[in-house]
């Protein structure tokens, strides 16, 4: 647990528990702890912070959607709006996981993490401007290009860029909104498949390997955390040594048996095992 006194030690702004990761239950806690681990970063490297917003367009010509158009796209859920972001917030050297299958030849497939190398903006932006309270640029359309480093490295080699570099570029999405009453239009969205990892929600956790985790496991408002989420979010770590608990959790989840109709199914092959060993021994299965 972070609160013990066991890890007074520790000092998360050093190395290696500075590149630690959450992993969490919530969503809204996943999206907070990348926003401010960006920021901590940009703020240590004095690498610039940019907002990007997907480019909405409507129709063969691609123009730009109206504002009633603007207005339902703006209530939608990502994963209803082509399943990558409204805006997304990037720097070079931040951490990020791709959310598509974009670059398979190169294994660059949905949840492949590593680190922004290189952001070429688009030819179309116009003057940038740092908003001077925040710090974050706002751009108008998302990057041209984003250079992209795999953990895992890359099986081939871009011409013009260093070994081990992917070029990735915006995904183009479809989805449709309805707005003024029942009218329906097609939106195409461009964007890039990408989000910040310094923390994951636990069913994105899935599969991922880290080498030093913090992990929430404390219960939520709307959905109790079970024993099966717990076991993935504590199986993701390298070892006991390289894992902390971020908070108090209900100890129930390790106690209490996950399925009430497993245990009772559980109870019922005992019983037929043993049943039918008695029936073997007495000899009721020889048929000689």
């Amino acid at each position: 647990m972070l609160n013990e006194n066991e890890d007074d030690q520790l000092d998360f702004d050093e190395e290696p528990w500075s590149d630690a990761v959450l992993v969490t239950p919530r969503n809204s806690v996943r999206a907070a702890w990348n926003k401010a681990a960006l920021r901590k970063h940009c703020e240590r490297t004095g690498h610039t912070l940019y907002d990007a917003p997907a480019e909405d367009t409507v129709g063969n010509e691609s123009k730009p959607c109206d504002l009633w158009q603007q207005e339902a796209v703006s209530k939608l859920r990502e994963k209803f709006a082509g399943g990558v972001p409204h805006r997304l917030e990037l720097a070079v050297g931040m951490k990020a996981m791709v959310t598509f299958n974009t670059a398979t030849e190169a294994d660059l497939a949905n949840g492949s993490r590593g680190t922004v190398e290189g952001i070429t903006l688009d030819p179309r932006e116009p003057s940038l401007a740092r908003n001077e309270k925040t710090g974050v640029v706002k751009l108008k359309y998302p990057p041209a290009m984003i250079l992209f480093k795999p953990l895992q490295g890359s099986v081939s080699k871009f011409p013009g860029f260093p070994e081990g570099f992917v070029p990735t570029f915006p995904c183009d999405k479809s989805f449709t909104v309805k707005h003024q009453g029942n009218q329906k239009t097609s939106i195409k969205r461009r964007q890039h498949a990408m989000v910040a990892a310094y923390a994951f929600t636990d069913h994105k956790a899935q599969g991922q390997t880290l080498e030093y985790a913090i992990i929430d496991i404390a219960p939520t408002k709307k959905f109790p955390v079970d024993s099966f989420s717990a076991y993935v979010a504590l199986s993701r770590g390298r070892g006991r040594s390289k894992i902390r608990i971020l908070r108090n959790f209900n100890e129930m989840i390790f106690t209490k048996h996950p399925s009430e109709y497993l245990r009772l199914e559980d109870q019922h092959l005992i019983c037929v095992a043993e049943e039918t060993k008695e029936k073997f021994d007495a000899g009721y299965y020889n048929f000689a």
